[in-house]
């Protein structure tokens, strides 16, 4: 009985983390009530409070959980790759894909926007980003042949946000080759000597 009790539970969480996503987006972050979180999830006013304190605590930990599902989706872009040239060239192709009126572009910019007012957002996002960063930085240092891999991750990560910020004001960039730039930029291009670990290039 506690087992289907707790299973109901965790599925009426997702619901209210599912529905202030989409409310974020639709309506941005400011404009989000218990009762339009309550309507969205088919639940009660007061199950929104009993799994949340309050309503940015909702918001707050909704976005961060998707947040973190699509930066954990663009790390695995890089991960597949073949070696680092290759993964920045997939991953900004990726990126040059969203637009302003995709769902993860609004909820970035809403998540950025609240986090100047919201303390723990703020610090919960840049743990986040120190978080992928790390991991650039590990995927990086399995190369062998990227020097400084922490600072080279930290310079890649800015300046692909910064790129699909460019890309997001002017739709013009998505169909410009940008990889070879931000390779160069990074020293992550592959070079004639540039060898996988089973002696082929």
């Amino acid at each position: 009985m506690a087992t289907d009790s707790a299973t109901r539970g965790a599925h009426t969480r997702t619901r209210l983390l599912d529905a202030a996503v989409q409310l974020i987006v639709e309506e941005g972050w400011g404009a989000v009530t218990t009762r339009k979180m309550a309507d969205r999830a088919g639940v009660r006013a007061g199950v929104v409070h009993y799994h949340f304190g309050t309503v940015t605590d909702l918001l707050v930990d909704a976005a961060l959980d998707a947040l973190r599902r699509e930066l954990m989706a663009a790390l695995g872009v890089l991960r597949e790759a073949r070696d680092a040239s290759a993964g920045i060239a997939d991953l900004l192709a990726v990126l040059q894909g969203y637009s302003p009126e995709d769902p993860a572009t609004v909820l970035m910019s809403e998540t950025l926007l609240a986090s100047t007012r919201i303390e723990r957002l703020r610090s919960e996002l840049s743990g986040l980003m120190r978080e992928l960063r790390g991991a650039m930085a590990d995927w990086l240092r399995a190369r062998d042949s990227v020097p400084d891999p922490e600072a080279t991750a930290a310079v890649l990560g800015a300046a692909l946000d910064g790129l699909v910020l460019h890309c997001l004001l002017d739709p013009e960039l998505r169909t410009t080759s940008l990889a070879g730039p931000l390779t160069r930029l990074t020293g992550t291009e592959e070079t004639p000597d540039d060898t996988d670990r089973d002696g082929t290039r």
